[in-house]
């Protein structure tokens, strides 16, 4: 009851943190050049960010395959790309960023019988991701202009823990009193240290997801960059892209509001406003962005439709056989 407790509390406060900053953007913006800035979009820039966002798609497919096959969990590409596609439209419908990959874990799990494994791959995956993350943005930091230092200190922060966290996930290391207890939670855990220990025996296999993550990234700077040119910000160049929005990525993963809506749209205002982008050209882009990768998981959202029609219709075929 307690840990309910605090869960409600400590998710309200989430809640309230985006609503207050959404709120914020509201009363500090001039809406009407918002709209204006949209309007005036060259719409031939949309197609080429939305490829850029289903190529992102693609590349994260492959390197989730990699780790898969590395934990030794067989699972074939076009149930990965189901899942994935349909976990992308959980994280941008559902409150809380993990829904996707919950999904992902449990319908992945489910396929393979091995739940543990593919949480460990998840995981993986996640931690690589940020580990590309903070460092296409760290080396961007050096050749962009107007940068804080403050980012570039984050982007250490962050390179940091994820070293460290896919050090001890790939190290196998199991706690005594785990490998001595019984029970399914302990399975379940020495299961998934288990998964995650078979990465030390796949180096290679580390370092391509690694690149994969970096060429995932690539792909949203320049989903991003395409929106620029739409917008005619033309003074954001290919460095300043490359270490804003990695930057705008890790400012998002702090927990403190829900999605990262308010603290992402706030950075792109913080970081773009060096290079003489104004705040209603700023928050454009980030809302269009936001808006671009919410349309592209409409595709998951009829592929789960798609599956649970279909599962309806089996067990309406099984009840009148019976």
């Amino acid at each position: 009851m307690i840990n309910r407790k605090s869960f409600d509390w400590k998710f309200g406060l989430r809640i309230l943190i985006s609503l207050l900053l959404l709120g914020w953007l509201i009363v500090a913006i001039d809406w009407r050049k918002i709209w204006s800035t949209i309007a005036g979009i060259n719409p031939v820039w949309l197609l080429p960010a939305a490829g850029w966002i289903v190529f992102a798609v693609v590349v994260s497919v492959i390197k989730w395959q990699l780790i898969l096959r590395a934990q030794k969990v067989r699972v074939g590409w076009p149930d990965l790309w189901r899942a994935y596609w349909i976990g992308l439209f959980f994280n941008n419908f559902l409150p809380s960023s993990i829904g996707g990959d919950v999904f992902r874990i449990l319908y992945v799990g489910k396929l393979a019988d091995d739940t543990a494994g593919v949480t460990a791959s998840v995981v993986a995956e996640r931690l690589l991701s940020a580990l590309a993350m903070a460092l296409l943005g760290l080396a961007a930091s050096f050749r962009a202009s107007g940068h804080l230092l403050p980012v570039r200190l984050l982007f250490i922060m962050l390179l940091g823990i994820s070293l460290l966290l896919t050090g001890w996930l790939a190290g196998g290391w199991m706690p005594a009193f785990i490998a001595a207890r019984q029970g399914k939670i302990a399975g379940f855990i020495r299961r998934f240290i288990s998964c995650g220990g078979w990465l030390r025996k796949h180096p290679a296999a580390l370092l391509w997801t690694l690149l994969w993550s970096m060429a995932f990234q690539v792909a949203y700077v320049a989903a991003n960059l395409a929106l620029f040119q739409g917008l005619r910000l033309f003074q954001v160049g290919l460095w300043d892209a490359m270490f804003i929005i990695p930057a705008t990525g890790a400012l998002a993963m702090i927990p403190l509001s829900i999605n990262g809506y308010g603290i992402r749209e706030s950075a792109y205002m913080l970081l773009l406003a060096p290079l003489g982008v104004s705040a209603a050209s700023a928050f454009s882009a980030s809302v269009l962005f936001a808006f671009l990768v919410s349309l592209c998981s409409l595709w998951g959202g009829i592929l789960w439709l798609v599956a649970n029609i279909r599962k309806e219709g089996i067990i309406n075929a099984r009840y009148e056989s019976d």
